[in-house]
């Protein structure tokens, strides 16, 4: 391209930037941002993302916490995307208290965060068996005029069902079809098992037409490996039951 004299764009040094990275040869990376840049082409927030994800992958957080904080002297504003990098790494390192606070510094710098932003904190949280402390997540990010999505109501119906919290996890469900959002069929067959073992059957049957209004149905082998759970496994009755809950949703 240079001996034709065709001029590189952003794109191109993010295309070769981002395999280096991958490659884990970040300082390569680095090399080409200083030759873009001499050359008159500028940096954009993906080249620093991908810049950041690489420094974060080798271990180097501060050096890539200090990129971000290094972008406006590069002529590019920090944006949402290149604080999700450095959540992504604290959260997937346990540190949730430093994640948490790089919402205050997005405050700052005037960036309101958003559903993805908060996602990753409820992802981590519920992963980590706190799901109670996602659902606070959840209230805050409400209160400050963000509003969930459907993978939001779905990392926290699995969090509560994680932690054997079945009704916190039907609750959730009520809030998430209100909103039009509806769980992997997973996530049901996880919640109904839940509440059947807990005697909420009521409840369970509940989940189960709502199912059925959406088109969802377990299949033959999920009916069996739930009624073994709940009856035996595999007495005379149970294979009754399980053929009468086969032919019902066939």
């Amino acid at each position: 391209m240079l001996e034709r004299e065709v001029q590189p764009t952003v794109v191109t040094y993010n295309s070769l930037i981002g395999f280096l990275c991958k490659k884990g040869e970040v300082s390569k990376g680095l090399k080409l941002l200083d030759e873009m840049i001499s050359k008159g082409t500028h940096p954009n927030v993906v080249t620093f993302v991908l810049l950041m994800e690489g420094l974060c992958s080798l271990g180097k957080y501060n050096e890539a916490k200090k990129m971000m904080f290094d972008m406006e002297y590069r002529g590019c504003k920090p944006r949402l995307a290149n604080f999700g990098v450095l959540m992504t790494d604290l959260t997937q390192r346990g540190k949730f208290d430093e994640a948490k606070s790089l919402i205050n510094d997005m405050r700052k710098k005037r960036l309101k965060p958003d559903v993805v932003i908060y996602n990753i904190l409820v992802n981590f949280l519920c992963k980590e068996g706190r799901a109670e402390e996602a659902y606070k997540v959840l209230v805050d990010m409400q209160i400050k005029g963000c509003e969930p999505n459907a993978a939001t109501y779905r990392m926290l119906l699995d969090g509560f069902c994680r932690v054997g919290e079945y009704e916190r996890g039907l609750s959730i469900l009520n809030v998430m079809m209100m909103s039009h959002h509806y769980p992997r069929l997973e996530s049901f067959y996880c919640l109904v098992t839940g509440l059947l073992k807990g005697g909420k059957m009521d409840d369970a049957c509940f989940v189960l037409e709502e199912m059925e209004k959406k088109n969802m149905r377990f299949q033959t082998a999920r009916w069996e490996s739930l009624v073994v759970e709940l009856c035996g496994d595999g007495d005379d009755s149970t294979v009754k039951l399980v053929s009468e809950l086969s032919s019902v949703i066939s």
